[in-house]
């Protein structure tokens, strides 16, 4: 209970740091000076065809260019996310690791398939036999889809967000004010972001088992379970597979040594 009890508090805390990053408070969501990692999204406005945006730029083409940067960002995003290449295959991250912690413990306690996730957790800790990259991908790729929603629900909040403060002056609403939200609504098209939805429609199901049910989770956790049982049968049958590949490996050396002490 003590290792739930710490990725529930991860994962709540990881729900708090979205709280501001989602539409709530737009304007000072990503600091300008944040580094970005080479690997992650940025969508590339130098083939924007109908907007530009300076220091100058008024309410009206701030407008212009916001309802572009969305369309565009949203597309690229989908590439992004779509092209496995630019995918992590070995999840390094530590707040991916924890969230995808956070999923396997929440599953367990919605569905009771403890059995289950403590083998999916033993992947995603590094003194396990089952901790490879081949095994953490079985998950990455079987979650794939939910993932990707995430990021569109993430995405389509923040956006909604950006919309509602298309009405506002340059003077509330600056274009350095935008340009940070530009960088945050960037920074959305990840992995981490979509997981953390999972991890929301969870945590909306888990909360719901205390009442009657009201809005139908975006991301249906039945199928998180179905996906988190599949990939894990498949690790298991992976390393069985490569466990009797070291049998059959130390058997025939040890008959080798034995034809060897007979001549």
């Amino acid at each position: 209970m003590k290792r739930v009890a710490k990725y529930i508090m991860i994962s709540s805390s990881l729900f708090a740091f979205t709280g501001c990053v989602s539409g709530l408070d737009v304007g000072n969501s990503l600091s300008p000076n944040e580094s970005l990692s080479p690997n992650r999204f940025i969508t590339n406005r130098d083939i924007f065809l109908t907007s530009t945006l300076s220091a100058n730029s008024t309410q009206s083409e701030r407008n212009r260019f916001m309802d572009e940067f969305i369309s565009q960002s949203d597309m690229q995003c989908q590439h992004y996310l779509g092209n496995y290449q630019n995918r992590n295959k070995n999840i390094s991250s530590h707040t991916e690791q924890s969230l995808y912690m956070s999923i396997f413990d929440t599953v367990s306690l919605l569905f009771g398939v403890k059995y289950i996730t403590d083998t999916a957790k033993e992947v995603f800790v590094n003194s396990t036999n089952t901790y490879t990259p081949e095994n953490q991908s079985m998950y990455q790729n079987a979650l794939s889809p939910e993932i990707i929603r995430g990021v569109e629900i993430a995405r389509l909040r923040y956006a909604n967000a950006m919309k509602k403060r298309k009405k506002e002056s340059l003077d509330s609403y600056s274009i350095v004010d935008f340009q940070n939200d530009m960088l945050a609504y960037d920074k959305q098209c990840s992995n981490e972001y979509g997981l953390i939805e999972i991890n929301r429609a969870l945590r909306q199901a888990q909360n719901q088992m205390m009442r009657l049910p009201t809005l139908k989770p975006k991301i249906d956790p039945m199928e998180i379970k179905e996906k988190v049982v599949v990939a894990t049968k498949k690790v298991k049958e992976e390393s069985k597979k490569k466990e009797l590949k070291k049998r059959e490996t130390m058997s025939k050396k040890d008959n080798k040594k034995e034809d060897i002490s007979k001549k």
